[in-house]
């Protein structure tokens, strides 16, 4: 059931991507007032493009947690729909550096200091977020 969760995510996150590319490149788009908004991010690093230009590093880092993750979702008694999120969006943009060197992002609500992101950082952060509210309770 998992392994079909992880599959469609990653094709949602993926052809989110693709969307992003052709809609947003040349023309952005604002709701609510301004306070979200979709356009066009190349990311060369990782989260608040930290390490930037470092793909080399970033993608093995990624192939090893990848790995791992996906080892956790087999054997381990964490939570598995958790899981399953993180290595959704792991995969998405695993993907999108392996074949472009950057990571697309759109995604951007109008806070300071809040960073462009994507579906797939969207999934990791929730997945982490079930995994740490059931640890903790």
């Amino acid at each position: 059931m998992h392994w079909i969760l992880i599959l469609v995510l990653f094709i949602v996150d993926i052809y989110t991507k693709i969307i992003a590319e052709k809609k947003l490149k040349y023309q952005p788009r604002s709701y609510f007032g301004g306070k979200l908004q979709f356009y066009y991010v190349r990311n060369f690093g990782i989260a608040f493009n930290r390490l930037n230009h470092k793909k080399n590093f970033i993608l093995i880092c990624n192939f090893v947690l990848l790995f791992y993750i996906g080892y956790l979702l087999l054997f381990s008694p964490m939570n598995k729909t958790g899981l399953a999120l993180v290595l959704a969006g792991g995969l998405g943009n695993t993907l999108n550096r392996l074949i472009r060197g950057y990571v697309i992002d759109f995604l951007y609500f109008a806070i300071k200091g809040f960073p462009v992101f994507n579906l797939a950082d969207f999934y990791i952060f929730g997945g982490m977020g079930i995994i740490l509210v059931q640890d903790l309770f």
